[in-house]
């Protein structure tokens, strides 16, 4: 799943329908959040209304990764030098997700 910060949520979201052949799988209008689908399946494409998105304060397109083990991978991925930069935990709508660093290690 990939992603997207937009500030026009509606214009987006109608957008990739139009033009790109997406379907909406599941839309919450009061938090400009939607998941768009092609239609033969595959990955999916989260358009997430934000007022940051031009400020540099968050990507713009933030791929996802589903893990079976949360807390496993993240160790592994701190052992590998990967820098954890915040933890959410969203008891309410049963997610949870772990921001990087973007900047790349050098040695």
């Amino acid at each position: 799943m990939v992603a997207v910060y937009v500030r026009d949520w509606s214009a987006a979201v109608s957008w990739y329908g139009e033009a790109l052949g997406f379907s909406k799988l599941y839309v919450e209008d009061d938090h400009r959040f939607a998941v768009l689908g092609l239609p033969d399946g595959g990955a999916v494409l989260h358009v997430v209304g934000s007022s940051v998105a031009d400020e540099g304060t968050r990507n713009r397109c933030a791929p996802n990764i589903l893990v079976e083990d949360f807390d496993g991978t993240l160790d592994e991925l701190r052992r590998r030098g990967v820098e954890i930069r915040e933890v959410t935990n969203d008891d309410d709508d049963g997610y949870r997700l772990a921001a990087t660093s973007t900047s790349k290690a050098t040695t």
